[in-house]
């Protein structure tokens, strides 16, 4: 079999071979108009994905931006402003030829010049676009409809990679005097909708493009058709999650994103409101400093882990056992491919206190406190879980300083080694193990173990899907070793919406995909 049809073999392989692929959600059609009203609990002071691997913060350019590919239900990539695309006969190369008639919102004509921008910048920045540049050695443009990706080996990973919303193509006009840290004055992409109004501490405003040239194949989450069913969609931003669930009872908003579990009564009760909970939605997790300070201390992480028990600490920020389970995977929909519980300590989320005085007394540990960042924005997911496990460590002789910030302040500490030692964080289900930004050496936490990052390049250059998945196993097994991230559990998502909204997302793929999200009818 030729080389580049193994390879495209191979990227699907990730959803085919393990599961039940999802199938495209038929909604029933709705009409085109009125305004989606969505409640949300924190923005980034700028829309630019690129700048931030925080993926809350990725929500608006999710709506305006397309990317070359985009995942599917099933979590498969799938082509978006790609027409087509092939790898050469000795997997060296892959070559995308874009789609005709594309523009960007101000108008101009999507070339292969743009793409090339665009993914410059997006490989120069932290989390996946690190493990983008490793895969790929150059990006050039023969012409304006193809774009060629020079790979550093045979790789099956790249579509996966493309398809996320930090790698969105952009007009290379817009990012004049941008960079991978340096945020763009605008988003001028070319999606569905057009940005009208971002203020960082109110909300913002997308209007739908009509010149949106939208794809003809059935919509799956980011793939597919989109359908613009609203004229317009208004993030309104609602730090406090009572206020948004208030909102939503009284009909000023359509949608309340991330409520607690314990609005779920009142939702339900009300005759004009749903309460919608998404299983399995991502892992809540602490990571952890290990290139400098305390937590740089193997021994020590360890100790942390066998002092945790993990059901006070999903109680406590869940609120409801029958919205989260205590799943050691670090990839938290069972449905991936790449599920897997390889290397986990028997008895998951139980302290163990003979480990943690063995692990104490080899490390170099002296009751130096552990300063742990929580974003205030992030009440519940971040604060709770913190001073849940700081009590149960301090029972052990750790200490703990949880340092709590806004959402602004967090990201930049985090990203200094020098300010922190450990951050709560969360993990959703990723495309590809090369997709995970825990893994990536350049993510706050700076794991760069030298068996880790050979794992990593060996995954990476793995064609064989089955091959690809012992590799990962390998990396979850070392990371149940070393623990430069710790996870506590898997939480649903719950949310709300106004009863009559439209094809509302009720999978962990879908999250986001408000363009395929009706409003309710105007009364």
């Amino acid at each position: 079999m030729k080389l580049h049809k193994v390879m495209r073999g191979a990227l699907l392989a990730g959803s085919s071979l393990a599961l039940v692929v999802a199938q495209p959600v038929l909604a029933q059609e709705f009409p085109q108009g009125g305004t989606l009203r969505i409640g949300i609990s924190q923005m980034a002071p700028s829309p630019d994905p690129v700048v931030t691997t925080f993926g809350v913060n990725w929500a608006t350019a999710g709506v305006i931006c397309e990317g070359l590919f985009g995942l599917d239900e099933s979590w498969t990539p799938q082509p978006m402003l790609a027409e087509s695309f092939e790898y050469s006969e000795d997997g060296t190369s892959l070559t995308v030829t874009l789609r005709d008639g594309l523009k960007f919102h101000s108008g101009a004509a999507l070339t292969a010049a743009d793409v090339v921008a665009s993914l410059e910048r997006f490989r120069e920045s932290a989390g996946i676009g690190a493990a983008f540049k490793g895969a790929v050695s150059a990006i050039t443009a023969p012409d304006d409809k193809t774009v060629v990706f020079a790979l550093a080996s045979p790789s099956p990973i790249v579509p996966g990679l493309l398809a996320g919303t930090q790698s969105v193509i952009m007009s290379s006009a817009s990012l004049e005097g941008a960079s991978p840290t340096e945020a763009t004055r605008g988003l001028d992409c070319t999606g569905p909708y057009m940005l009208t109004e971002y203020q960082p501490d109110q909300g913002v405003t997308m209007t739908r493009w009509d010149e949106y040239a939208s794809r003809s194949e059935p919509s799956s989450s980011a793939s597919g058709m989109k359908h613009a069913y609203a004229d317009q969609i208004i993030f309104r931003l609602m730090p406090e999650a009572s206020v948004r669930r208030d909102s939503l009872i009284t009909g000023e908003i359509d949608i309340a994103n991330e409520l607690p579990s314990d609005f779920y009564d009142a939702l339900q009760n009300d005759p004009n409101t749903e309460a919608v909970v998404v299983a399995n939605n991502q892992s809540l997790t602490v990571v952890f400093n290990t290139k400098e300070g305390v937590a740089a201390d193997v021994n020590l992480r360890r100790a942390i882990y066998h002092a945790l028990e993990m059901e006070p600490i999903m109680l406590a920020s869940v609120g409801n056992p029958e919205f989260y389970t205590l799943d050691p995977s670090w990839i938290p929909d069972p449905n991936s491919f790449w599920y897997t519980t390889a290397g986990v300590p028997e008895g998951f989320g139980t302290p163990n206190p003979d480990k943690v005085t063995e692990y104490l007394a080899a490390s170099d540990y002296n009751g130096e406190p552990i300063r742990w960042l929580v974003a205030s924005e992030q009440y519940q997911k971040h604060f709770l879980t913190a001073i849940t496990a700081s009590q149960q460590l301090e029972e052990y002789g750790i200490n703990v300083e949880i340092v709590e910030s806004p959402m602004a302040n967090y990201i930049q500490a985090r990203a200094d080694a020098a300010q922190m030692d450990a951050f709560s964080s969360f993990l959703p289900t990723y495309v590809d193990p090369t997709s995970i930004a825990y893994l990536n050496a350049s993510y706050p936490g700076f794991w760069e173990d030298p068996e880790k990052m050979a794992l990593m390049q060996e995954i990476a250059t793995t064609l064989d899907p089955e091959a690809r998945k012992a590799i990962f196993e390998k990396i979850h097994v070392l990371a149940y070793d070393q623990f430069p991230f710790i996870k506590f559990g898997t939480e649903s998502n719950m949310y709300g919406i106004r009863k009559g909204v439209g094809n509302p997302a009720r999978i962990p793929s879908r999250a986001g995909d408000f363009y395929n999200v009706a409003p309710p009818p105007q009364s």
